[in-house]
């Protein structure tokens, strides 16, 4: 059998492949099957690609996964002149789509744990090695900069269900591994809670704030309901008022994983745990 090479040299492969396509960097994601944001992580190496996504890309591609491997294989090729302005035009947006990211992922990880009204532009720049000019450009006020951040762990959130919810169908079993992905066990967990409750706070003073954040809480939301539903689907909860069911939970999770993350010590990641598995009884059974 054939070693793969290490990440990096994979990296570079995908990045040749993703370059030679004649389409935006959106479009490519789209064809494989990638949230844009999470294609854009991966290429720029803060986030690793799945089995089924080198797969995906070799596919639409036209290169084989032995290439993507292990280098062996014929290589991709750019429709037209290689040099030509086309392949140049291509390029760039990959680069323009990589450095989107890159300010994104520190302007996000800033505002978790310094606290928005603490973060600088010039602290955002600095940290993705950037100016400020280019920070302005992609956002141009902090309120675009706050969206951004909750809109980037919003994503990652759902990113994590997904997989999640793929390896299951119960609906039972899809609660169980839901309640998993809200506690906050590590340190990326913090950073996303911090901006949800940081999101909030605003949107309380800021209207202009608000839209924004019921769009995304209602994403979240109708994940929740749409489980309770299947779980009546199949039986339970028959006599129970399902919204009213999310609701619970919803405001359950919220209040606990605050205690949680301003260090109230009655309340712990287990203790969440265990109070959110209770959140369905009588009506639906998670233990």
């Amino acid at each position: 059998m054939e070693r793969a090479d290490d990440a990096q040299a994979v990296l570079e492969r995908v990045r040749l492949v993703v370059g030679s396509v004649p389409v935006s960097q959106r479009q490519f994601a789209d064809r494989i099957g990638m949230h844009p944001t999470a294609l854009s992580k991966a290429l720029n190496g803060s986030r690793r690609f799945a089995d089924h996504e080198l797969a995906a890309v070799a596919r639409v591609g036209k290169v084989s996964l032995r290439y993507l491997r292990t280098g062996r294989g014929r290589p991709p090729v750019a429709a037209g002149d290689p040099a030509g302005p086309d392949t140049r035009r291509r390029a760039n947006a990959v680069d323009a789509e990589v450095r989107k990211a890159q300010i994104l992922e520190a302007t996000a990880r800033l505002i978790a744990r310094r606290g928005f009204h603490r973060v600088r532009v010039a602290d955002i720049a600095r940290a993705c090695g950037t100016s400020t000019g280019t920070v302005h450009y992609h956002f141009p006020t902090k309120g675009d900069a706050l969206r951004a951040a909750l809109r980037h762990y919003a994503d990652r959130l759902h990113e994590r269900l997904e997989a999640e919810f793929r390896e299951t169908d119960s609906p039972t079993e899809r609660l169980r591994r839901l309640i998993e992905v809200q506690l906050i066990i590590g340190e990326e967990d913090r950073d996303e809670w911090s901006v949800w409750v940081q999101s909030w706070n605003e949107a309380i003073i800021d209207p202009a704030l608000r839209d924004s954040q019921r769009e995304i809480y209602a994403r979240w939301r109708q994940t929740v309901l749409g489980l309770v539903q299947a779980c009546r689907d199949e039986g339970m909860a028959e006599d129970a008022d399902a919204e009213a069911l999310t609701s619970r939970f919803t405001g359950l999770t919220d209040g606990l994983a605050i205690q949680v993350l301003a260090g109230n010590g009655e309340m712990s990641v287990t203790r969440m745990r265990e109070l959110l598995l209770d959140a369905f009884e009588p009506h639906i059974t998670l233990r």
